[in-house]
Formats: C-alpha cells, sequence, structure tokens
C-alpha cells in the first residue's frame, strides 16, 4: 500500500475495522502473544513518497519504525499476528527506472524466501531504539 499522511490508506484501515473485530481477531483478555491470530503473520509492503532519509532517525519524518508502531503493534500484534519485518519502497516515484526495477526484484526475491524468515520483536525497543 501507498504510506498516506503517515498511515495506510482509508480503505485499508476500514477494512481493518470490519474484520479485525472482538471475538474474531481478539477477545480479552486474550491480546498480543495470546491474541486469537496468533498463528498468523503478517508483512506490511508499501511505498513513500520520501526518501529513506526523509524517514530516518533525525530526518524530517521522523524514523519509519514509529510510524510502524501504531500500524503493526497496535493492530497485527494486538490481535496476536506475529509481524514480519516491513518491506519498503522509498519514493518511487522520484527514482531512477532502473531503481525502479531494482525494487521490484528485491520484492520478488524477497517473496522466494519469506517462510523462512523470522518475526520481528513486536516491542517497544525494536520500535523506539
Amino acid at each position: 500500500f501507498p504510506l498516506y499522511w503517515f498511515s495506510m490508506p482509508a480503505i485499508m484501515k476500514g477494512w481493518m475495522d470490519r474484520v479485525l473485530v472482538q471475538g474474531f481477531a481478539y477477545e480479552f483478555p486474550n491480546c498480543y502473544d495470546s491474541g486469537l491470530l496468533k498463528n498468523k503473520l503478517a508483512l506490511f509492503s508499501f511505498t513513500t513518497g520520501g526518501s529513506r532519509e526523509m524517514y530516518a532517525k533525525g530526518g524530517i519524518s521522523g524514523d519509519i519504525r514509529y510510524l510502524l508502531w501504531p500500524m503493526q503493534h497496535g493492530i497485527m500484534h494486538f490481535c496476536g499476528v506475529k509481524v514480519l519485518a516491513p518491506h519498503i519502497c522509498f519514493a518511487p516515484e522520484y527514482v531512477s527506472e532502473e531503481k525502479r526495477k531494482e525494487m521490484l526484484t528485491a520484492w520478488a526475491q524477497r517473496l522466494k524466501t519469506l517462510w523462512k524468515e523470522e518475526p520481528i520483536n513486536c516491542s517497544p525497543e525494536w520500535y523506539f531504539k
């Protein structure tokens, strides 16, 4: 998905609001590591309008991990989902065609080994270190 206003597009958030409901995705006190979707994996793959430097610690948009906290931790991990490291293509609109092809190749390569990846430690330390 494209990163919109430091979050996911509204249609995607609306889908999550309608699907990830109590009784299906979580049931108190079964949340986070004991959430009802604990045997599932999630991977956020998205594009940004800004460069990697803009989303770095100290960059004008702040560390990209800060933006991922509410989406990966607050939604997916809350429901028990194990979260893989995100796949981010920074500013594809502003790079060369060759660089965009490299982004697609990197995504295709990652998909080949995706099931071997270990989930991130979905804790504040991972996001705010």
